[in-house]
């Protein structure tokens, strides 16, 4: 039963990718007139997704441990890992390009704040409702 509680709770994000996938492939062409590489923010949504639902499933599975430090751990930890990916991603697409889309970049950004932004509110409603807390 929970299990269907959680993937649920996972929906909002998944709504969100949809949209902003939706949003970027039909305005490629507002996007070119303000410069923006829609490939490239394409790609970081991708990226910034498949990120999100690792780190929500690891997520999942701290808010099951009988130990409170365990999500406050999980939580810094995959931070950490998401901003490091990230970091690693823009380089190489630095590296590759040798020119980088800064409007791309930044819109990546802020798909980086949004997501996750929705996973710490969603994961911070289960943690309130979860049996193991101290």
């Amino acid at each position: 039963m929970k299990n269907k509680a959680y993937g649920r709770a996972f929906l909002p994000i998944l709504a969100v990718f949809l949209v902003f996938s939706g949003l970027i492939l039909l305005g490629a062409s507002l996007l070119r007139e303000w410069k923006t590489d829609s490939g490239v923010l394409l790609g970081g949504n991708e990226l910034l997704f498949g990120l999100t639902a690792i780190s929500y499933l690891l997520h999942i599975k701290s808010i099951r441990s009988p130990n409170a430090h365990v999500f406050v751990r999980m939580m810094y930890s995959s931070l950490i890992i998401k901003m490091m990916v990230c970091m690693f991603a823009v380089l190489l697409y630095g590296w590759l390009t040798k020119s980088v889309n800064k409007n791309a970049i930044l819109g990546c950004f802020i798909l980086y704040v949004i997501y996750t932004f929705l996973e710490v509110r969603i994961l911070m409603k289960f943690i309130k409702k979860s049996p193991n807390n101290a």
